[in-house]
């Protein structure tokens, strides 16, 4: 019983320093579906950056679609296509910020489209 005790403790050891070893050198685990990257909520803070780079991309898109008089249509755009507008290599998987990026352009765009289409209205 006391052998199994020190496996446990050392085991506890080696994760702890494990983990911590990971988030002092700011790395991040992929590991697919939708919340996927460990240490520290890394996946979040890249979801935040995405939905707010397309968020502020889509206000500007949808406010300029309603001063030239085009209908709305947030996927006509380069931005909302491309969705990579501010990414960074060490934001990792490429896909997913994307994701989040288009999400923020369509909330971005809907937004400003709805609240000046009454005022630029022909």
């Amino acid at each position: 019983m006391a052998n199994k005790a020190r496996w446990l403790s050392v085991l506890a050891l080696v994760a702890t320093f494990g983990a911590a070893e990971a988030c002092a050198s700011g790395a991040y685990v992929y590991s697919g579906g939708s919340r996927g990257y460990a240490y520290g909520g890394y996946r979040r803070d890249v979801e935040r950056i995405a939905h707010q780079n397309g968020y502020h991309e889509g206000r500007e898109a949808g406010e300029k679609d309603v001063r030239h008089g085009r209908t709305f249509s947030f996927d006509r755009h380069g931005d909302w296509r491309h969705a990579d507008e501010g990414y960074r290599r060490e934001y990792g998987d490429r896909e997913f910020y994307q994701h989040e990026f288009r999400e923020g352009f369509r909330s971005g765009y809907t937004e400003a489209y709805n609240a000046h289409a009454h005022t630029y209205r022909r």
